[in-house]
């Protein structure tokens, strides 16, 4: 009988007990004997039904006697739900290794239930279950950083979420997270604020201090399951002012007669390099190049009164009509503005 090798060969059929091995043209040495055995595990046993999880099926095939089942044997999968990543429900591979072991990849559906794989190989299979259901979120967990905030609606913290799910994996991509809090606001100025999970499982969001002191409980939630963290907003200290570096003077009215009586208020207001007001007390002082201040002379030396860093002088008229260019100096920092004194 000529084989479809290409050349005459004789099969031979080896009766061993209950066992059976064939050899022939293209066999790798012989097939699994009918007394060896099949051991199945699947990581992980339970999957999601979303139609992309997916479960690694691996099969350990060996002959009579424990060794392992030659490299060539025909191993077959199959399943009741989801299917394999041939698109079928049954999937042949054959074994390439000395360890006769192959692996094949369930993958669900969105259909909810308990897959039963079967593998067999020359005779013996052996079966193992694979659950594929909705996996519930069942951790969410939080952190902040800083946990401490300066009141006034500047300083912020950023709001880590790290969702799980019941198998503790990572929550998939686009999982809904909201998060809420009991004082200041997050980056869209509200008090609640909506995400999903990156490919990681997680979710941010940022939280800006307000005005107001306490400390503000975030919570956050996702798909039931909420969690809560703590994040103190303290009162704003108050900055120790520095030196003089910015005079703004303004004038009450920039028009006066020349009739010697009609009066302007001048008003300067000192801050240091961070727009700070200078401490009450400061020296500051008035010049002017036309009419007099109130203690008659064209100079006039004050203090700031206010805690806003305030001075004020009252320049009045002469009878010479012209501009009058009004100077406020303090710290080597001078500032000015013109005063017309008109005639009738």
């Amino acid at each position: 009988m000529k084989h479809r090798c290409g050349f005459w060969t004789v099969g031979i059929v080896l009766w061993i007990g209950w066992s059976v091995l064939t050899m022939g043209c293209g066999s790798s040495g012989g097939l699994v004997q009918v007394g060896g055995g099949i051991a199945l595990s699947a990581s992980p046993t339970v999957i999601a039904a979303d139609g992309m999880s997916s479960s690694v099926i691996t099969a350990t095939v060996t002959s009579t006697g424990g060794t392992p089942a030659p490299i060539g044997t025909q191993v077959t999968f199959s399943t009741d739900l989801g299917r394999f990543s041939n698109g079928s429900t049954v999937y042949t591979v054959a074994i390439a290794n000395s360890t006769g072991t192959v692996t094949v990849t369930l993958i669900s559906g969105t259909v909810e239930g308990t897959a039963t794989v079967k593998c067999s190989a020359g005779g013996a299979s052996q079966t193992i279950q694979v659950y594929i259901g909705n996996v519930a979120i069942s951790n969410v967990q939080l952190s902040a950083s800083p946990t401490s905030l300066a009141a006034g609606g500047v300083a912020s913290s950023l709001i880590t979420a790290t969702i799980k799910d019941s198998l503790g994996s990572a929550a998939k991509a686009g999982t809904p997270v909201s998060f809420k809090t009991t004082l200041g606001f997050f980056s869209n100025k509200q008090s609640t604020y909506t995400t999903q999970t990156d490919t990681n499982g997680i979710a941010y969001a940022t939280l800006f201090a307000g005005d107001t002191t306490g400390v503000a409980e975030i919570s956050c939630t996702a798909g039931g399951v909420t969690s809560v963290i703590f994040v103190e907003i303290t009162q704003n200290p108050t900055p120790t002012p520095g030196g003089v570096a910015n005079i703004a003077v303004s004038a009450s009215t920039l028009s006066i007669l020349a009739d010697g009586i009609s009066s302007s208020t001048i008003s300067a207001v000192l801050k240091d390099s961070n727009g700070t007001p200078v401490v009450t007390g400061t020296p500051v002082s008035f010049d002017t190049t036309l009419g007099t201040f109130s203690n008659g002379s064209k100079s006039y030396s004050t203090t700031t009164t206010s805690a806003d860093g305030m001075a004020t002088a009252t320049l009045f008229a002469g009878t010479t009509p012209g501009t009058a260019k009004v100077t406020v100096s303090s710290g080597g920092v001078s500032s000015l503005i013109y005063i017309e004194i008109r005639s009738f």
